[in-house]
């Protein structure tokens, strides 16, 4: 029963997004479903390897090799079973990341707490204002998916410490591998929670090398898996503006006492009109019960009644990092790591943090002796909580857009860093509804093939002439006239960061085709191998078992 009630506060949660049209109109959801909608148009046209879009930014960009993979092929193929209802796909996104991360993680509080306790915590992780916020008013799909991940690590990581079970392994591999495709800076996110819980499993231990090095080994593997995205994005994000810093630290994004203690959900907040205001809250109620379980500890401590270390101890100790990592205080680490810098936000880690109190919360229910007096605490627990945080599950000013809007788009909604070192400001060059123009000399163009990164040109050129692509240069682009390579100009400064080219006079074939550079194809090969030697390990198991 308890398990069915976690599914329907995972219902709950995402039910105004159902039951509202549209979207807001001013935060993140215009980027991801443009983005699913890149995608689910590049399959259309029987691309399903998807590698450029020409609907993204103006004259297109390379978005599908750098952007959420999860979101966008997940997106796009269920855009095609809903024959491109993408703001639908959008919220079931959504609606499927807060049903499994509700579920999986009442399976793994169900290990150490009662099935009431696991229900209260699996409650009290939903309503979390942070996870309200990004689903409502950030509008931070990756984030959201990427994080309801971590449950499945907790539980795969219990199994394949404590029972030994070798198709935990495999899941690990797996999820850890879903995690970098769907926010790789995630991996950073989740590793005080996931990182810890597997140091406090290992504890008692006799085996604890072996047990790191092949923990260590599943991990290594999943980012092996995914090698296609990480290193082309790690690699090539030099060729974008964002790409010529180091450190990707935002500045003024710490949080401070008041983010923790204030109980005010703001309708409107700094430069916040037309949206909610972006408030990022740990939550009043959550701040309290981790004072609560920090002052329990302590006490334990000094009155020297620390006999074992418990889940809830865990909890605490992870609790207390993950907020100072929000802080002011932890600025030094994110200054000098470039790793952790990478993402952006501090306040961020409040991912991990959202199940904190919840395992706290589960271990205080049952510590009570009292059967009927624990039951009736937690109703009134239940509803005290549900009065103040139900009311905030809403989106502010939700529009219905003309779905043309999610097919094309002059600006790069991934923020101007996102573009070309070779680029302008996309929108200041002219909206084009062709892509081909001769820009010297004189002749016709015949269009046989206008595809995403793909084209195909008869060229009758009455003399010799020079061409336009309205497409943005990137790596990868080649232009073939008569199946020869021809040199593609892009640093013109009228046609600033544009493909341009040349023909002789005559008759021409040209294709012009987005394809792998050296290192993608690299990558493409170290993950196909990976990918491979899983598929042969996951048979391995089958027939041992």
């Amino acid at each position: 029963m308890y398990f069915v009630l976690s599914i329907v506060i995972s219902l709950l949660l995402v039910s105004d997004l159902f039951f509202t049209p549209g979207h807001s109109a001013y935060m993140d959801g215009i980027a991801h479903i443009t983005t699913l909608t890149q995608f689910y148009e590049a399959m259309k046209q029987g691309i399903w390897r998807v590698t450029w879009t020409d609907g993204f930014a103006n004259y297109g960009m390379p978005i599908p090799l750098y952007i959420h993979q999860t979101i966008g092929y997940l997106g796009g193929w269920l855009s095609l079973l809903l024959h491109g209802d993408v703001v639908m796909v959008y919220k079931l996104l959504f609606l499927l990341g807060a049903v499994v991360s509700s579920a999986v993680f009442y399976k793994f509080l169900r290990i150490y707490f009662s099935p009431l306790a696991s229900f209260l915590g699996v409650f009290i992780m939903n309503v979390s204002p942070y996870r309200i916020l990004n689903l409502y008013i950030r509008e931070a799909l990756p984030e959201f998916l990427a994080a309801v991940m971590f449950p499945v690590i907790l539980l795969a990581t219990h199994n394949f410490v404590k029972k030994k079970n070798k198709w935990s392994g495999a899941i690990l591999t797996s999820v850890f591998a879903l995690i970098a495709l769907s926010h790789p800076m995630m991996l950073v996110v989740g590793s005080v929670l996931f990182g810890g819980y597997y140091f406090y499993l290992i504890k008692d231990e006799e085996n604890k090398v072996k047990l790191t090095l092949l923990y260590a080994m599943h991990m290594i593997w999943g980012l092996l898996i995914a090698a296609y995205y990480l290193i082309p994005l790690k690699v090539e994000i030099k060729y974008f503006y964002y790409g010529q810093q180091t450190n990707h630290l935002t500045s003024g994004q710490y949080l401070g006492l008041v983010n923790y203690f204030d109980p005010k959900w703001y309708y409107f907040y700094i430069r916040d009109v037309a949206n909610r205001g972006h408030f990022v809250s740990g939550g009043l109620l959550e701040s309290l019960i981790m004072i609560g379980g920090s002052g329990a500890l302590f006490y334990q401590l000094i009155s020297k009644k620390f006999k074992r270390i418990e889940i809830w101890h865990f909890a605490v100790v992870v609790g207390i990092v993950l907020v100072f990592m929000t802080t002011k205080y932890s600025g030094w680490l994110y200054e000098h790591i470039n790793l952790l810098s990478n993402i952006q936000f501090p306040w961020r880690m409040l991912s991990s943090y959202i199940y904190i109190p919840a395992i706290l919360v589960a271990a205080f229910f049952d510590k009570l002796s009292k059967r009927k007096f624990k039951l009736i605490l937690a109703l009134i627990f239940v509803v005290i909580v549900a009065s103040t945080r139900f009311p905030q599950m809403y989106a502010k000013n939700n529009t219905l857009h003309d779905v043309a809007r999610y097919y094309f788009t002059p600006i790069n909604l991934h923020s101007t860093v996102m573009n070309t070192v070779w680029s302008g400001e996309t929108t200041e060059y002219p909206i084009k509804d062709h892509k081909a123009d001769i820009i010297a000399g004189s002749g016709d163009i015949e269009v046989l093939d206008n595809r995403y990164g793909i084209r195909k040109y008869i060229v009758n050129a009455k003399t010799d002439v020079r061409l336009v692509d309205y497409t943005f240069y990137f790596p990868g682009w080649e232009v073939k006239v008569d199946n020869q390579v021809v040199p593609i100009e892009f640093q013109d400064p009228n046609y600033r960061g544009v493909i341009t080219y040349k023909l002789s006079a005559g008759d021409h074939q040209v294709d012009l085709y987005f394809g792998d550079t050296k290192l993608r194809r690299i990558s493409n090969w170290i993950s196909i191998v990976s990918a491979g030697l899983f598929v042969a390990y996951f048979f391995f198991q089958t027939k041992r078992e």
